[in-house]
């Protein structure tokens, strides 16, 4: 029981660090979407006033950085929906099986969410490097810029995942344990029983 209550602690711990960090990602993709909203309206306010008005002015780099905003904030907010286990998935079969086989099913699931972000973030390294070769049409700045978005979310999602493993690791632990110690309590009941 001892082991459990440090367990559980340090999970805590973890629980805050990782409350914080996302907290911080959460305000970083919400800038994100703000910045691609703003250089996305600009892009169609100046192809306004060169429909209605005539006068040649473009600006290719607004919808260049609105769409490397949309990726700042797809990595970085799909880490943090993962943390808020908001992503896409299908509960109908765990809500159909008893719950200490939910448990180990959720724990398989985070397993190869984690070996999935972990490869993402490997490949995204080879993106890096091949990035810093390419620049941007119009802003022309390197590329790998774009793709570290990538790693930091794929990181992010990885640390998340493997904090959701823990979680329920623990809760395995703790209702194994829970079951021994009822075990325990009902045979020393049965045998007060017998004894009377």
């Amino acid at each position: 029981m001892a082991g459990y209550c440090a367990s559980h602690q340090r999970l805590q711990t973890l629980q805050r660090i990782m409350d914080s960090i996302n907290a911080a990602a959460e305000k970083c993709a919400g800038l994100f979407l703000i910045g691609m909203v703003l250089a996305i309206s600009i892009s169609v306010f100046v192809r306004l006033l060169y429909t209605y008005t005539g006068i040649p002015f473009s600006t290719p780099w607004a919808e260049e950085l609105g769409r490397f905003m949309m990726v700042g904030s797809v990595f970085i907010g799909g880490a943090v929906a993962t943390y808020r286990l908001r992503l896409i998935g299908v509960d109908a079969f765990i809500g159909m099986v008893p719950e200490s086989v939910a448990r180990w099913l959720r724990v398989v699931a985070h397993i190869l969410t984690l070996m999935l972000a972990v490869l993402l973030a490997w490949k995204s390294v080879r993106l890096i490097q091949l990035g810093m070769r390419q620049t941007s049409p119009a802003m022309e700045m390197p590329m790998a810029y774009i793709y570290v978005f990538m790693f930091i979310g794929c990181v992010l999602m990885s640390l998340n995942t493997l904090t959701h493993v823990i979680k329920e690791w623990v809760n395995v632990e703790a209702s194994r344990q829970d079951g021994e110690a009822e075990r325990t309590v009902a045979a020393m009941q049965n045998s007060e029983g017998g004894a009377l």
